[in-house]
């Protein structure tokens, strides 16, 4: 078989990333309010996201590990110079991240936006019980279209919820994004992106579109287009940090944490399974399969400033 024969048939078995879109079955409310409260098998402080690792940390704490990420993206925002910063969380699911900056900011006014009710209302609570409540304020809406008055706020982030938003560069939210902050303020996002241009094969795309079925995801960003679209809303220091490594320790907690959820609620529990937390369940058991390095699925925290 002559080399020519062999590419074409690599061109035919691999799948362009481009053209995966998913479907999801559920809606972003539904899912939230029904799998939200199985987040706290992932953490006790409901963080939603995974963790940083750090040299000297105990790579079995996972929760200390989903602190430092808060904290990264604290660092990202630069707000030494900012006697009382105005912070904004875009999709900030139960307000774990916002408490975890009241307590290092006590001088910041932090809000967050989400499109579920019900995480308004249990995140309230939340704040109520770590006395913070008069401090952070918990916003019921959409983040591509926020309705919050323009130029308001020092720092606007969002931490494994961009995933949510549509289009492969996620133009609305960034453009959002860069209305709402001040001249100097800063945006960082954390979350998955698609850096390669093709699946490995039909079957590694049909895994990818699946994750995203059960995670209420159209379509994860693709880095370049990203990127490219914060350069044309006028965004300047744009930094890409490449995170897999930071993140692969607490990702490597997916097993134990499945293993453990399906023991204890899924057999002894007295909730009903339903679609939304049989998806919250397999989206994780998924996602080693199509992260980098087998897939074109990878982990970045991406910050940028409004000129």
């Amino acid at each position: 078989m002559i080399a020519a024969d062999v590419d074409a048939i690599k061109e035919s078995a691999a799948q362009t990333v481009a053209a995966a879109k998913a479907t999801p079955q559920i809606g972003l409310e539904q899912y939230y309010s029904e799998a939200g409260p199985d987040y706290a098998a992932w953490s006790r402080e409901f963080n939603m996201h995974f963790g940083y690792y750090q040299a000297g940390t105990n790579p079995l704490h996972r929760e200390s590990m989903l602190e430092q990420m808060n904290a990264e993206v604290l660092a990202r925002l630069q707000l030494d110079d900012v006697a009382e910063p105005q912070l904004l969380d875009l999709g900030c699911g139960l307000g774990a991240t916002l408490r975890s900056l009241a307590r290092r900011l006590p001088n910041a006014r932090l809000f967050g936006l989400t499109r579920v009710p019900w995480q308004v209302e249990q995140a309230r609570a939340l704040n109520e019980a770590a006395g913070c409540s008069e401090r952070v304020r918990l916003i019921e809406g959409d983040y591509e279209d926020t309705l919050l008055p323009p130029a308001s706020y020092d720092g606007v982030y969002a931490l494994e919820s961009s995933c949510h938003a549509h289009g492969a560069n996620k133009n609305a939210l960034l453009a959002e994004a860069h209305r709402l902050l001040r001249p100097g303020g800063r945006l960082v996002v954390a979350d998955g992106f698609l850096n390669s241009n093709r699946f490995a094969n039909t079957l590694q795309k049909r895994i990818y579109l699946k994750l995203c079925e059960c995670w209420v995801i159209q379509e994860l960003a693709q880095l370049h287009l990203f990127t490219a679209r914060l350069k044309q809303l006028g965004f300047a220091d744009i930094t890409v940090e490449h995170l897999q490594m930071r993140v692969a320790p607490s990702v490597a907690h997916i097993p134990w944490v499945t293993l453990k959820f399906l023991l204890t609620d899924v057999v002894f529990g007295e909730r009903k399974m339903t679609r939304a937390r049989w998806n919250n369940v397999l989206a994780p058991v998924l996602l080693p399969l199509v992260g980098a390095p087998l897939g074109p699925m990878i982990y970045c925290m991406i910050t940028a400033t409004k000129c």
